[in-house]
């Protein structure tokens, strides 16, 4: 079955959003960088736990993964986009340890879910494959 229209704008969409995640992932394992940031920022980064970090990871790459598969109408894609859900929830449980609940990072979680939830809707309708 052919996928609604607003499907491709989602999928590309929620593409570019965890794309531009992978940029800030990859800009926080450069020194460089991160000296360039505020001092929280910093302190946040620098002092991350292992399993923190591997979070963010998932979020983000999980999450450009799953909409690459979107794109590609993969079954497999809602698999993709669950990881970045719990990457997601990873992220925000140590976040909002350490400053509380930060609206970005809420909201970054907020669209992994919806971002999954619309994958699911898709699998539903017969659009992937």
């Amino acid at each position: 079955m052919k996928p609604h229209v607003t499907f491709w704008g989602v999928a590309g969409v929620g593409l570019v959003w965890n794309l531009i995640g992978c940029l800030n992932y990859v800009a926080q394992t450069s020194p460089e960088a991160v000296a360039q940031m505020s001092e929280v920022a910093q302190v946040m980064i620098t002092g991350r736990p292992a399993w923190a970090t591997g979070a963010f990871a998932v979020t983000v790459f999980g999450g450009a993964v799953g909409c690459i598969l979107l794109l590609l109408r993969r079954r497999t894609a809602v698999w993709m986009l669950g990881a970045g859900v719990l990457g997601s929830l990873g992220t925000a449980y140590f976040t909002a340890g350490v400053l509380g609940m930060v609206p970005s990072v809420a909201l970054a979680t907020l669209i992994s879910m919806a971002l999954f939830w619309y994958g699911t809707i898709a699998l539903r309708k017969g659009w992937l494959h």
